[in-house]
């Protein structure tokens, strides 16, 4: 264990993670609606809605790999690989 498990540039880069974790949960929910909501709209062929909802119901499901990319991303930086990686 590092003796440094708390510096600032790791509580930098944790409030990084976390940032960009939002941002892209945000950004697939936000496009995950749009399809859904435009598709049942415009789009009169119910064998193409159903496609486009299926694709919209995919894109809410990608975020739960986002989180578990976060954690594991936290583990990383509490493990200080990349401070180990940057001393060389």
């Amino acid at each position: 264990m590092p003796e440094n498990t708390d510096s600032p540039a790791q509580r930098r880069r944790k409030k990084d993670a976390l940032q960009s974790a939002l941002v892209s949960s945000a950004w697939m929910a936000l496009s995950a609606a749009a399809l859904a909501v435009l598709s049942s709209i415009f789009v009169k062929n119910t064998l193409v809605r159903t496609i486009l909802i299926i694709v919209s119901l995919l894109e809410v499901g990608m975020i739960v790999p986002v989180w578990v990319l976060y954690k594991t991303r936290l583990k990383e930086i509490e493990g200080g690989e990349e401070d180990a990686a940057g001393q060389y």
